[in-house]
């Protein structure tokens, strides 16, 4: 629901479930990541003055773009299997069936 942005009824047509019970277990589920033990365990946020690392200090084609920079972020694509009636939304630049994710690490990882 998060990533495609389906409504309850569109989930519970799918899963073939009331619409309650979607909604009882979509909430349980926001409930679980926004959750202290789920964050602090698994989103950790860089220190604003961590001091540049050496390999990027020691690499002229690094250095003066890198400089401050606290982390790196990229993009993947993940191939997916749909419904043909949800395959439009997932439908890549190469007309395959992909989901968009992206994501972000300090420099050592």
């Amino acid at each position: 629901m998060l990533v495609t942005g389906l409504s309850i009824r569109h989930i519970a047509e799918r899963f073939q479930h009331s619409n309650e019970t979607i909604s009882k277990y979509f909430c349980r589920v926001l409930v679980a990541v926004l959750s202290p033990p789920f964050y602090t365990n698994h989103v950790c946020l860089p220190k604003a003055n961590q001091p540049t690392p050496s390999f990027i200090l020691d690499n002229l084609k690094f250095f003066p773009f890198f400089e401050g920079a606290l982390g790196a972020i990229d993009g993947t694509h993940i191939n997916c299997s749909l419904s043909a009636l949800e395959q439009d939304g997932c439908r890549n630049r190469k007309g395959g069936l992909s989901q968009n994710c992206l994501a972000c690490c300090s420099f050592d990882l």
